[in-house]
């Protein structure tokens, strides 16, 4: 899959340039990266995602109560669902429309879910409404791929917000950046935030633990040999508590050797 739209960036070599300004409480952050770094970063998050099948851009997980669409598998609810989880489908159609793309099949931010059970999409999936939806999520996976990094710019900010000890802060801010020195370090960020999340909302608590981009940082080392192992393994530790502190665990379990195997991307060459 080739992802055609790239976010502009000033890079030399393999070094990012990020421009930032730390003011403690908040931190501005402009992410650059090169066409070929977005496009290897967009198919790595793609591949985590779908398994590199396009029948799986459009998608209802077993267990779950909500679809997965594009290659982040931004969430979609169906009306009048109430979930602890954070919506982002609605999100990516607004910032497509920002970008000057036509929605279509009557889709607006505030369109609901088609399907109203994973009975209803199974039903639907060779019908022709899913399928021109499919084609429309691959036909603009590089705009997707910008909102996924759009994300990450924003993340910091968030998370130090709502973290209250001021050495934590630093140590939250210092993990960040470091990994964001490589290229490798910045595919690991932009994707656990597309796939775990921030870390910031209450209600994606178990037992009140979270399980985002927040609490990995929290749990690395301060000044570890290898960042990305670090990172890798900081991941794993808060994946495997969320499913102990599950309320489904036979659900969940299901899904941890994935998530698992996933976490060891963030400290394996990207190729």
């Amino acid at each position: 899959m080739r992802l055609k739209h790239f976010v502009k960036l000033v890079l030399t070599g393999f070094a990012f340039v990020i421009a930032t300004r730390f003011v403690f409480a908040e931190e501005e952050l402009t992410l650059s990266l090169s066409k070929e770094q977005l496009q290897r970063i967009g198919e790595k998050i793609y591949l985590n995602e779908t398994g590199g099948n396009d029948e799986h851009l459009v998608a209802w997980n077993q267990g779950e109560a909500f679809a997965s669409l594009g290659i982040g598998h931004f969430i979609w609810f169906p009306a009048d669902l109430e979930s602890p989880f954070t919506e982002s489908f609605p999100s990516l159609l607004a910032f497509l429309q920002r970008s000057g793309i036509d929605l279509p099949l009557g889709l607006t931010p505030h369109t609901d879910a088609y399907w109203q059970s994973k009975a209803d999409f199974d039903g639907a999936k060779r019908r022709k409404h899913t399928q021109s939806l499919k084609a429309f999520l691959k036909s603009t996976s590089g705009l997707q791929v910008q909102f996924i990094v759009q994300r990450l710019e924003k993340a910091l900010p968030s998370m130090l917000e709502v973290e209250p000890i001021d050495d934590e802060k630093i140590r939250i801010s210092q993990s960040f950046h470091r990994l964001l020195k490589t290229e490798l370090g910045v595919y690991a960020l932009i994707d656990y935030v597309n796939f775990k999340g921030e870390g910031t909302s209450l209600t994606e608590r178990y037992n009140d633990l979270g399980w985002g981009l927040l609490q990995v940082l929290k749990k690395m080392p301060d000044d570890p040999q290898n960042i990305h192992h670090a990172f890798s393994q900081s991941c794993k530790q808060v994946l495997t508590f969320r499913v102990d502190n599950s309320p489904q665990p036979d659900v969940e379990i299901r899904w941890l050797k994935g998530w698992l195997k996933r976490c060891d991307t963030y400290q394996q060459p990207l190729n």
